[in-house]
Formats: structure tokens, C-alpha cells, sequence
């Protein structure tokens, strides 16, 4: 993965990320407010979804 310095924040802000195309498993974002990167990621873990009946059971509790 290439690496970049990425610009402290000047003040504190809600990052407006501006994400590149899907090209890969990460893709870099840019903050629009302070220019800091980061990568996200293109997919999602398996643990990261719940089933129809998860869902339900999380609401009725």
C-alpha cells in the first residue's frame, strides 16, 4: 500500500471525505476541509452483516 504524510487538521471538523473510485481492495480519501488522506476499504467484512432474524431479534429486545 503506498503510504502518504497525511495534514493535521487546523480546528476541529467533521472530515468531509471525497473517496476515489473502486480500484482494488482500498481506495484513498481525501478530506475536503484540512486535505488529510485515508484508506477505505471496497468491501465489507462478513461479520459486518447481520441476517434478516439478527435484525429482528435486535429490535424486539
Amino acid at each position: 500500500m503506498n503510504k502518504r504524510a497525511t495534514v493535521q487538521p487546523q480546528g476541529r471538523h467533521f472530515h468531509r471525505w471525497r473517496i476515489a473510485e473502486p480500484n482494488g481492495p482500498v481506495s484513498e480519501g481525501l478530506c475536503r476541509e484540512c486535505g488529510a488522506t485515508r484508506e477505505f476499504r471496497n468491501w465489507l467484512a462478513e461479520s459486518d452483516f447481520i441476517t434478516n432474524e439478527e435484525h429482528r431479534m435486535t429490535r424486539a429486545a
